[in-house]
């Protein structure tokens, strides 16, 4: 009922562009156009999630040239095809229709539960949405501000600006995942940050085919109640190389497949080569560059598995991202050069159906010699020695420090965080 009330308020109330009573959004998916989804959707949590019915807000400014539209007005809302007299809550299911226009002077904010920006939408920097729920950006649409992934229920986080290259794939300066135990969010399609994201409560699902990218100028901290689960044919790298620090700290959990949702092909870990103090490739000032900087370090009390339908095949592929040396200039180009990459393994690690290509000679650090002689582990061709060179054991243990910009640092869900709005999230 309501999405036809939606198709006559779209039509004919406010003469905006056409959208057909079954028009897929966040808070209307529809999981069974096989062609919209993954194969396996009806596995995920994200399906079997049940939600209560919601009003839904339908921003109706189309606004002239350089004129202001204001979020916090009700009269540029409708609910439920009636003029609105407030504006969306955390309760309330969001939609941006195709040739509607956000222009804001003034930083505003919304906390909501679905949301949906329409093809050619672009909702602008000074809006930030604090998405509860489900979260569709249609393509050639965009979200400036969008970095606080909170809620107690299973969504997903779907951006069908594939190419991670295009500004559209971008949602924020910074992004923090930090969800209750218990509580998912998988991507679908391409979600890239400017800068930083931090992982710390809750599942992030990198799902089939998804491609997630934190930029290339910090490190990524993965707490101890926080997974990381990366898909079938998903990947996970930064925007472009960086050579110094370290891509990805994990005291938590690094997880290819499921047991209910093993991997059927490769899922990549895309790291960044380190210049290790090497001159002429990038200038180390002001960030440094040194010898304890690893592509990935798994800490002591972190874990590394991988669950494949068949690990000879399907496999967690590790290996250098292949982008530009160059931090800035065109970083998101292939480097002609070929590199190497480094990383430290400890605690819970299991390198069955790992497969590791492009690493250094010496570049794979263990706390156990016998992580390297148990399972299934596979080698590629591009590696800068043979098998057994690539390993070294470490004389002590390295605890990476889990790094985060100070200003939005969060509190984890499991310490009583991510209940309330950060106002330095994305500052």
């Amino acid at each position: 009922m309501r999405r036809l009330i939606l198709s006559a308020y779209v039509l004919v109330g406010f003469g905006l562009a056409a959208a057909h009573a079954v028009e897929p959004s966040a808070h209307e998916p529809q999981f069974a156009q096989a062609e919209l989804w993954p194969a396996e959707v009806q596995q995920t949590a994200y399906y079997n999630e049940t939600w209560p019915a919601a009003p839904l807000f339908v921003w109706t400014a189309t606004g002239k040239a350089g004129k202001e539209t204001d979020p916090k007005n009700p009269a540029n809302w409708a609910v439920d095809g009636k003029p609105a007299s407030t504006v969306p809550g955390e309760a309330d299911d969001v939609l941006f229709p195709t040739g509607t226009v956000i222009r804001l002077k003034e930083f505003a904010s919304l906390t909501i539960r679905h949301v949906t920006v329409g093809k050619s939408v672009e909702v602008a920097k000074l809006l930030q949405l604090r998405p509860k729920g489900n979260i569709w950006i249609k393509e050639s649409g965009s979200v400036a501000e969008m970095g606080n992934f909170t809620g107690p229920k299973h969504v997903f986080l779907r951006n069908d600006n594939r190419d991670f290259r295009r500004i559209q794939a971008y949602i924020a300066n910074k992004v923090s995942f930090n969800k209750p135990l218990g509580s998912s969010l998988e991507i679908v399609g391409t979600i890239v940050a400017h800068d930083e994201m931090g992982f710390f409560c809750g599942t992030v699902i990198v799902g089939p085919g998804a491609r997630l990218v934190p930029g290339n100028r910090s490190s990524q901290p993965i707490y101890p109640d926080a997974k990381l689960v990366l898909m079938s044919g998903s990947s996970f790298h930064k925007r472009g190389n960086q050579p110094y620090e370290t891509d990805l700290i994990v005291s938590g959990q690094l997880l290819a497949g499921t047991a209910e949702r093993p991997l059927t092909k490769d899922c990549t870990l895309g790291l960044s080569f380190k210049t290790k103090g090497e001159k002429g490739i990038l200038t180390p000032e002001p960030n440094g560059a040194n010898a304890n900087d690893f592509g990935l370090v798994v800490n002591p009390s972190g874990t590394l598995s991988v669950q494949s339908a068949d690990p000879a095949k399907a496999r967690l592929v590790i290996t250098w991202n292949g982008l530009s040396s160059s931090q800035h200039h065109k970083s998101d180009e292939v480097d002609p050069i070929d590199r190497w990459v480094d990383v430290v393994l400890q605690g819970k690690v299991s390198l069955t159906g790992v497969h590791f290509d492009r690493i250094r000679t010496g570049g794979v650090h263990l706390a156990d010699p016998a992580m390297r002689t148990t399972g299934t582990l596979t080698f590629g061709e591009h590696n800068h020695g043979k098998p057994v060179d690539l390993f070294m054991v470490l004389a002590k243990p390295i605890e990476a420090k889990l790094v985060y910009s100070a200003a939005s640092l969060p509190k984890p869900a499991s310490q009583g965080g991510g209940k309330v709005d950060n106002p330095d999230e994305n500052r």
